[in-house]
């Protein structure tokens, strides 16, 4: 796959000196207290999603920071334009390809995927360290943003109603179908009107992307014919997972809707949806 990288691959251009590499790892939905592997990828940088690189006036968790937030954080990471970036996260695929579209949005389309993360690393036998790597000098990167990668709610509810533009939600089914009810309180349970699921991780095996025909396949059974496919899930997180896949698959014309159901759960003015559609 174009946008994923072994760890073979990874460990092959280990001294590459364009390379950076971030864990952009997370803790799951309900899940208390904080972010903390096991062990780093050699030299790994830490990409925080939920802090350092989230739009802090916004009262959403983890919404996208502005171009010069990610500029300032990037360059102090040590990236550069030409930067050859791989994310990963501690295991399985969760939170890492978010990171991935942020980087797109940002205007840097270096930038690949990790493959089983960590826990795939390790198992893989190669080396790690303890605590993660501090930027040797100030890189050069500067972001620019195309805000045609994350949309906001008006623009969902614009698209609701259009068939060329169709919105995949990444959430379990049966929190699509509101049957089950969200993680985070004060959640309407169910669906964006017109929407369809597309639980993420139906595109995973034991953590891994399927064979790429199979997600196809998949896609193809979920999608038919649409010039535009907008991604939803919790809180803009699993979303981006969806966003890789769909890259993959040779869709264009994407974008994630960074609130998700944080946004949209919350908010009585918003319509909702219960049951299969």
């Amino acid at each position: 796959m174009k946008n994923l990288i072994s760890c073979q691959q990874l460990h092959e251009q280990i001294n590459n000196p364009a390379l950076v590499i971030f864990d952009a790892g997370m803790l799951r939905p309900g899940v208390l207290g904080t972010y903390s592997p096991q062990a780093m990828l050699p030299n790994a940088k830490r990409f925080d999603i939920k802090n350092e690189l989230a739009d802090r006036s916004n009262p959403l968790p983890s919404t996208v920071c502005s171009e010069q937030q990610f500029t300032h954080v990037m360059q102090n990471a040590g990236v550069n334009n030409d930067s050859f970036i791989v994310v990963y996260e501690d295991g399985g695929l969760f939170s890492a390809a978010r990171a991935w579209w942020m980087f797109k949005a940002m205007g840097h389309h270096n930038v690949k995927v990790l493959s089983g993360g960590l826990k795939k690393w390790l198992e893989s036998g190669y080396a790690t360290q303890q605590g993660y790597s501090k930027s040797l000098g100030k890189g050069d990167f500067t972001a620019s943003y195309n805000s045609e990668y994350f949309i906001n709610s008006q623009q969902v509810v614009d698209a609701i109603d259009e068939p060329s533009t169709v919105l995949l939600d990444a959430r379990a089914y049966k929190r699509f179908t509101g049957e089950e009810s969200e993680p985070r309180k004060g959640m309407r349970s169910g669906h964006i009107p017109n929407s369809r699921s597309l639980p993420f991780m139906d595109l995973l095996n034991k953590g891994e992307a399927k064979p790429l025909a199979e997600i196809k396949a998949i896609f193809i059974d979920v999608v038919d014919d649409v010039q535009q496919l907008q991604f939803s899930c919790g809180s803009g997180i699993t979303a981006c997972v969806l966003a890789l896949f769909a890259t993959e698959c040779g869709y264009s014309n994407l974008s994630v809707y960074d609130g998700s159901w944080s946004e949209w759960g919350a908010s009585d003015s918003l319509p909702i949806a219960t049951g299969e559609k």
